[in-house]
């Protein structure tokens, strides 16, 4: 006698659908997301919380899809199945049941444990599901010692990722068990679960139910819309300007010293040179000493949940044009461009992120520049610089207090200051804005030997 096939629940499909979805969208992003910190391109950041508010959501669904089906009995296998291989379908459809439990719960655990395995430190990253709500740490990971944070990250980690694997052989060995039936066995499985499917064997359609048609297609077209918002909001980013090697120019520094002849100095270091020197006053000629140079930078993170963490960077690649002349400082300058995408912090996802167009921008705005309009003397060997910083575009006055000290043959140059980086449109309406302080910390420094 003609089977009439037997269909899932509506509300059983609606769900197996989301979630396989969910699933086949979140397994390339997260493979893309690691390669995408790994070399420095654009969006890891972004993904990274997608995936975990993703993630979450999987966990969600998944529980609900768990009770559904012992609640409600799935349509019988078909009756020329042999014994073996009815237990081998039951077994792959728990095994999916562990899967996309576990996988979810796995990330969780990881993300709580708030640790880079890359650089084997802390790293403070809260999850917020899609930027909504903070989402707790599990079992109070975050606030654990670094020895357990660090085991649970490499346990949790090597765990999630196992998992991924399973679920990409399993989901392989299923999707062919599927195409078998309907197109060799010609029975009516993946009728079961595919809605408008005929199955093979099929000779009438089962009764039209109009309260089922309705779940099905409103539970369907929400999960095609979600699915299209996700590709539409999330497209991975080119590679950004700090995976890009920069030929770095030489920064110059010279001071005044007698008024006989003029001299210029130029030297090379992890750090330009604009403004003509005074032929009326001589330059001592000065090397900077790129290995105790820096412009570096600091910033608080604070989630709300654990003690806040000060992070300091730098920025490797910059230059700085320094001319300076005590007697005459109203000849006197100084000018730096720093390359943005150079910043690092030594935290992977940020160094990741900062290039970004939420952040630093470095493919609109490659670099950032301050240029000095006044140096004033304050007292003993403290000045201030006052001139306009440029970041994204965006100009501010900036008054910089530094120190500049001669001893010898060695000069060194010290200088702070604090600056609001929603001024200058940094992190503004981000993830991480209200995790990140708006003030930020900079520091100048630049020591050089006399030339002899």
């Amino acid at each position: 006698m003609p089977a009439t096939a037997q269909r899932y629940t509506a509300i059983a499909i609606v769900l197996h659908w989301a979630i396989a979805a969910a699933i086949l969208y979140m397994l390339p992003l997260g493979f893309w997301m690691h390669e995408a910190v790994e070399h420095g391109v654009d969006g890891g950041y972004a993904a990274y919380q997608l995936h975990k508010s993703l993630g979450l959501t999987i966990l969600a669904l998944s529980l609900i899809r768990l009770g559904w089906r012992l609640t409600n009995s799935p349509p019988p296998l078909p009756a020329h199945m042999p014994a073996w291989e009815k237990v081998v379908a039951k077994a792959t459809h728990w095994l999916f049941y562990v899967l996309i439990i576990a996988m979810p719960l796995s990330g969780w655990l990881f993300s709580s444990a708030n640790w880079s395995l890359h650089d084997d430190q802390p790293l403070n990253v809260s999850t917020k599901w899609f930027g909504l709500f903070t989402i707790p740490s599990l079992f109070g990971l975050s606030s654990a010692s670094n020895d357990v944070r660090s085991a649970a990250a490499q346990a949790s980690g090597w765990t999630h990722l196992t998992l991924a694997w399973t679920m990409i052989g399993l989901a392989g060995l299923h999707v062919a068990a599927a195409l078998k039936h309907q197109f060799i066995d010609r029975d009516e499985t993946l009728a079961h679960m595919f809605p408008g499917l005929k199955a093979p064997n099929e000779t009438a359609p089962p009764p039209k139910n109009p309260a089922r048609l309705a779940t099905l297609g409103a539970g369907l077209s929400l999960v095609a819309v979600a699915l299209i918002a996700l590709l539409i909001t999330f497209v991975p980013y080119a590679k950004s300007p700090e995976g890009e090697e920069h030929a770095q120019a030489p920064s110059t520094f010279e001071t005044v010293t007698t008024e006989t002849t003029a001299t210029t100095a130029t030297a090379t270091t992890e750090g330009v040179a604009v403004g003509e020197p005074n032929p009326a006053a001589p330059a001592s000629a000065w090397r900077v000493d790129a290995a105790a140079s820096s412009i570096g930078f600091g910033f608080t993170y604070d989630d709300g949940e654990q003690a806040p963490a000060n992070f300091t960077g730098r920025f490797t690649r910059w230059r700085a044009d320094i001319r300076f002349d005590p007697e005459h400082l109203d000849q006197s300058l100084a000018n730096v461009t720093i390359e943005v995408a150079s910043a690092t912090d030594g935290v992977e996802i940020h160094d990741a992120s900062l290039p970004t167009a939420d952040w630093f921008d470095a493919s609109a705005h490659p670099t950032a520049t301050f240029r000095t309009s006044e140096i004033r003397h304050l007292d003993g060997d403290r000045y201030e610089a006052r001139g306009t910083l440029t970041i994204k575009g965006r100009d501010r006055e900036v008054r910089l207090p530094f120190t500049l000290t001669i001893a010898g043959d060695r000069a060194t140059m010290n200088g702070r200051v604090s600056i609001d980086r929603h001024d200058f449109g940094v992190g503004n309406d981000t993830d991480g804005d209200q995790l990140i302080s708006r003030n930020i910390g900079l520091s100048i420094r630049v020591v050089a030997n006399r030339v002899p």
